[in-house]
């Protein structure tokens, strides 16, 4: 059950795990440089323990940093 979670949107996961009565620890990635992340987060990584669920995020929509000129 758990690898069906990877890829789809976390709002529709969270309740799952909710479920499931263990505690969750979940990271939220962002990319590095001049990118810049939007949208949905999404599951990416999902690890299951005895004692908790470990999760990791990461918004689904990349783009270059606009900068503005002055």
């Amino acid at each position: 059950m758990i690898q069906a979670w990877l890829g789809r949107d976390w709002t529709k996961i969270k309740p799952e795990i909710e479920r499931l009565g263990k505690p969750c620890a979940f990271q939220m990635t962002h990319p590095h440089g001049n990118i810049e992340s939007w949208g949905n987060y999404r599951v990416v990584r999902v690890r299951d323990f005895d004692d908790r669920v470990e999760v990791v995020l990461a918004h689904e929509n990349y783009s270059p940093r606009q900068t503005l000129t002055p």
